[in-house]
């Protein structure tokens, strides 16, 4: 016998133990927002421990929120509820859930149980909106958690399944219906059992191993905790790598690559996701301070022939620099000072494009473009004697030349009267010793290899 008051009495400690623990796991469970606006009387006085209570009652207002608060709050009534939900999910109470509502017409499922009114009509096929479901599923699942109250159709039931007191049918002595065909019994106890027992939430944690002060190429990895699938690395807000394989590492492992980024202070980021949508992020502030590189070149003439030097100037330590021409390599320095002869004499007459690029040690990479016209064939752009024109006296002809020209020859009638050998190109031609009529003038360039373009015009001396 007393082997067995002791058994019983261990079961009963444990079983306390239990409830205990149960009640104390509840607390995860947060409860609604509710506004407390106490009725006139209409309830029953019980100090009801929360174990007593084993039943939730949904009903119906059959009217608008505030008009059936009044009414419930009222002494005239003769009905009351624990709380009510509005359409856009507000939830008041009228009564202490330790005291007794006047709800289901039917005493004894009153003394066990919670009601729950709901803002709208039993019969609209518009049914329940989406807040008051998710409002009302919030209070449910609390009061099940605290009460320890099974969360099924047994113990959350509709005002229409209370049993008539004297036996002749449901839904309490007035033999109501709510909360009707239009509510989703379904989709409420889901909701119900899902804030009931949320999922915990995943925990993760993530930092990031990174010099604080950066130059050149340094290692980023992320330390993490929980069950990390993935981690982003953002710079200054833009995704530069994504890591779906521990240990995360930014360009895996390779490096972060510093040298395309100003000097000066950039914000890193480091975003870490898990299971079911869950994630946390870390920033933090890094100065990359890298020594300059910077390429300057010189200015070149818009038109250009023959050889052409060509300088660059480039601070920091350089590997080499290296001269393009239309996208093709044609020369390269690897020593200061860095210059180019340029032959464009070998290159077709026209528009074309020099590029000078300057190779860091350290990978960086810089470049200048210089667009060029090349006019190395010689060529008599104008001449002030023009076909017909009339002159006397001393006439001061004038020459415009392109490209290279070593010379220009004034001829007369096929008579050299003048050779220049360098701009400007002008002769003062007497036609005074000239016989009055139409000459034969001609203006010749010629290049240093000997080729030669004439201009030839007639003129009358007058």
């Amino acid at each position: 016998m007393g082997t067995l008051r002791t058994s019983l009495l261990l079961l009963a400690c444990a079983l306390v133990a239990l409830a205990a623990a149960a009640r104390a796991d509840s607390a995860s469970v947060r409860r609604p927002p509710v506004v407390w606006l106490k009725g006139e009387g209409n309830f029953t006085k019980a100090h009801r421990a929360p174990s007593s209570i084993d039943c939730v009652v949904v009903h119906v207002t059959e009217g608008t929120f505030w008009g059936s608060v009044r009414w419930l709050k009222s002494e005239r009534s003769h009905a009351s509820s624990h709380y009510v939900v509005s359409r856009r999910g507000r939830i008041v109470q009228l009564v202490h859930q330790s005291d007794i509502a006047w709800h289901a017409g039917n005493w004894r499922v009153n003394a066990d149980s919670v009601g729950i009114e709901h803002e709208g009509i039993t019969a609209d096929p518009v049914g329940f909106t989406d807040r008051q479901y998710e409002s009302s599923a919030r209070l449910v699942a609390y009061i099940a958690r605290t009460t320890l109250m099974p969360i099924d159709r047994r113990h959350v039931i509709g005002h229409a399944q209370v049993p008539d007191p004297d036996g002749s049918g449901a839904g309490g002595a007035s033999n109501h219906t709510d909360p009707g065909p239009f509510w989703n019994w379904n989709r409420y106890l889901k909701l119900v059992r899902r804030y009931a027992y949320p999922k915990p939430p995943v925990r993760l944690r993530v930092d990031a191993a990174v010099p604080r002060v950066a130059a050149g190429t340094v290692q980023w990895r992320a330390r993490v905790r929980g069950p990390v699938k993935r981690v982003d690395f953002l710079v200054d807000g833009k995704l530069r790598w994504r890591d779906g394989r521990a240990p995360f590492a930014f360009a895996g492992g390779r490096g972060w690559r510093t040298l395309g980024l100003a000097n000066g202070r950039h914000r890193l980021e480091l975003r870490a996701y898990g299971p079911r949508g869950s994630w946390t992020r870390r920033r933090l502030v890094v100065r990359v301070r890298n020594a300059p590189f910077v390429l300057r070149t010189g200015k070149l003439p818009a038109t250009l022939a023959g050889v052409v030097p060509i300088g660059a100037t480039v601070t920091g330590q350089t590997r080499r620099v290296l001269l393009y021409l239309d996208g093709k390599r044609i020369d390269h320095d690897r020593s200061r000072p860095y210059r180019f002869a340029w032959d464009s004499s070998r290159t077709a007459d026209g528009a074309h494009v020099l590029t000078v690029v300057a190779e860091a040690r350290d990978g960086r990479v810089e470049r200048r473009t210089l667009r060029v016209s090349v006019a190395n064939a010689p060529a008599i752009a104008s001449s002030t004697l023009v076909d017909g024109a009339v002159v006397s006296g001393l006439v001061d002809w004038r020459v415009e030349t392109r490209g290279s020209v070593a010379r220009v020859e004034f001829v007369v009638d096929g008579a050299v009267r003048a050779t220049v050998a360098a701009a400007p190109y002008a002769f003062a031609w007497d036609t005074a010793a000239e016989t009055p009529g139409p000459h034969s003038v001609v203006a010749r360039a010629i290049a240093a290899d000997g080729s030669a373009v004439e201009n030839a015009t007639t003129v009358v001396v007058g």
